[in-house]
């Protein structure tokens, strides 16, 4: 029998791909799963995934099969199949069969979708805002066995201004950082935690997309003034311009913001700003700054620029 929850089913739905992965690499090494087998329902027939969950090693070797963008338990599309409702009354025990879907809800009206939680352990991985970032910074330093106090982590959320992708690793740094003490303090939070200073960024991509130049050297300034590494402000540049980028195409396919928020699993206003910027600038004009801004990425690497001169450069390029 396997460890953990004690299921061989589990159910894995929200739109917090990170957690998700993060639950399955513990799920793998709690059960010392020996093998992992992931599929796409888009791309392949449920048959074919429960042949996969019905067979068994011959030297017993436990394997977990993943069956991602089960879209079925959604309202998205409809399956019926006998011989998924005959697994999962008599599952195999030397298998993990885990369903994957990006959704901030399941269908419940469906006798699958019913049958399927009546019969697995069911999580939910909501993507992080501000109103659960506090909780789930709270948890995670209480799962290591740390102490955090509530100065402490509304400084960290202030520093990452709504920045969720990057996180786990910002709270890696912390952990490594006071891994002996296990108490974290304000002051540990100050010397460890990046400043992501987005909303200043927002308005540096704003002025870029215009070529309002005194406009980006003011932005530029302030930012070095405060002491933002300048790799720091052109990983964010990249960042915001690729998010503009995929936001333009969508938005010019006729999907709306919060659709194209939950397709490419980002915050709302995130998208807002980028797709009003969007219209303000072509695809291809996109393009040539992005690879303008990983050339001056190389370039700092290579040493043909200081930092804080490569950016500069970038900008009176434009």
């Amino acid at each position: 029998m396997f460890l953990g929850d004690k299921s061989m089913i589990y159910l894995l739905y929200g739109e917090f791909e990170s957690e998700k992965d993060k639950y399955i690499n513990k799920l793998i090494s709690d059960n010392k799963i020996d093998t992992k087998i992931i599929y796409n329902y888009k791309e392949t027939k449920i048959e074919d995934v429960i042949e996969e969950c019905s067979y068994t090693d011959l030297f017993g070797n436990k394997k977990m099969v993943i069956l991602n963008d089960a879209i079925f338990l959604t309202g998205k599309e409809t399956l019926e199949s006998d011989l998924l409702n005959k697994y999962l009354d008599s599952p195999n025990e030397n298998i993990i069969l885990v369903f994957k879907v990006d959704c901030d809800k399941l269908d419940e009206r469906k006798k699958l979708v019913k049958l399927i939680k009546s019969k697995s352990v069911v999580k939910e991985f909501k993507i992080l805002d501000d109103k659960n970032i506090r909780e789930y910074i709270s948890n995670y330093f209480k799962e290591l066995d740390f102490k955090i106090d509530s100065m402490s982590i509304n400084e960290i959320t202030n520093r990452l201004s709504g920045n969720t992708k990057v996180i786990d690793s910002e709270l890696e740094k912390l952990y490594l950082y006071k891994l002996n003490e296990k108490n974290i303090n304000i002051d540990d939070v100050k010397n460890v935690v990046t400043v992501y200073n987005e909303n200043e960024v927002f308005k540096l991509v704003d002025a870029v997309v215009k070529k309002d130049k005194k406009k980006i050297f003011d932005i530029y300034k302030n930012l070095l003034i405060n002491k933002e590494e300048p790799i720091m402000i052109l990983t964010l540049l990249a960042n915001q311009f690729r998010l503009m980028y995929q936001c333009k195409v969508l938005y010019e396919k006729g999907i709306n913001y919060k659709e194209i928020a939950t397709k490419l699993k980002e915050h709302p206003y995130r998208v807002q700003v980028s797709v009003n910027n969007s219209f303000n600038i072509s695809k291809k004009e996109i393009k040539r700054i992005l690879v303008m801004l990983a050339k001056t990425d190389l370039d700092i690497k290579s040493g043909v620029f200081v930092k804080e001169k490569a950016l500069e450069s970038f900008f009176l390029e434009l």
